[in-house]
């Protein structure tokens, strides 16, 4: 692992991440998430990624995505929850994310998990049309632990579907595509 990286990743205010946090509005379920994600941090360092227990978040599984996140270079699903199996129509754990996407989405989906594993918080919210009833909106929420000794930064992702909107998408393509709006917020350096 580069020592930029580290020292990087080392570098945060608790204090200041959890006041981006509360300004990006998150809906009920992604607060909480994230607020959990916040309980792990070990002072004014990222939480290893071997804090996190999915067992901890029962009810969030079906939209949680975990992935491997080397900047500049990949980006490997590490954990899918049950509703992107279901809606993807297979599992994803193990695939490339970033062969995963459209071909002219790849460079900027490389791009924003490397400044998430870096060190930031990404808020993405998509219409997504429904099979049945009317469409919604969601709301997707990504987010870094400390990076590993092999270099790979853990990167936690949530979309605040319930197991029965998974089944419920009417495409893909909402999906991969373009979100309506994002915001991808980097954490300041600590200043002593």
């Amino acid at each position: 692992m580069t020592g930029t990286l580290r020292g990087v990743m080392s570098a945060f205010s608790k204090a200041a991440v959890e006041e981006i946090i509360s300004g990006l509005n998150l809906e009920e379920s992604n607060r909480v998430f994230a607020a959990h994600w916040l309980s792990l941090w070990e002072g004014d360092a990222l939480p290893p990624g071997a804090r996190f227990s999915p067992a901890k978040l029962k009810a969030f599984l079906p939209g949680l995505l975990k992935f491997d996140v080397v900047p500049d270079r990949r980006v490997t699903v590490r954990l899918a929850g049950t509703g992107y199996s279901n809606l993807l129509q297979k599992d994803p754990t193990g695939s490339d994310w970033i062969a995963a996407a459209p071909q002219d989405h790849r460079a900027t989906r490389l791009r924003t998990f490397s400044a998430i594993a870096r060190g930031a918080v990404l808020v993405a919210h998509r219409r997504v049309a429904m099979l049945h009833g009317d469409g919604m909106i969601s709301e997707e929420i990504l987010l870094p632990f400390a990076p590993e000794t092999n270099g790979a930064v853990a990167v936690l992702g949530r979309v605040n579907f319930t197991p029965a909107q998974f089944m419920r998408v009417r495409s893909i393509a909402q999906v991969t595509g373009d979100p309506l709006d994002h915001t991808l917020v980097s954490f300041p350096q600590k200043t002593d």
